[in-house]
């Protein structure tokens, strides 16, 4: 298999790793980026009961885990021999 299928294969991992975790592990993700909730509570705003950061980390994050699992299988299916 040449080098740069393996490459590819790693960056395509890698993609797929974080998409999940932005996902599915969203409260780490939170934390990583500093908006854990912590500063949102102490500030006053009405309480709609929705997170717009919610939807977007889950939306933005199931969109990379497919692309990185799509070039990597793509990549490996073409160039695997």
């Amino acid at each position: 298999m040449p080098a740069f299928v393996l490459i590819v294969d790693l960056g395509g991992t890698i993609l797929a790793v974080v998409g999940f975790n932005m996902a599915f592990r969203q409260a780490f993700v939170r934390r990583v980026l500093g908006r854990n909730g912590i500063l949102e509570a102490k500030r006053a705003r009405p309480d709609d009961g929705q997170d717009p950061l919610t939807y977007a980390l889950r939306i933005a994050g199931v969109m990379i885990m497919v692309f990185g699992i799509a070039i990597a299988g793509m990549v490996t299916l073409f160039h695997g021999r």
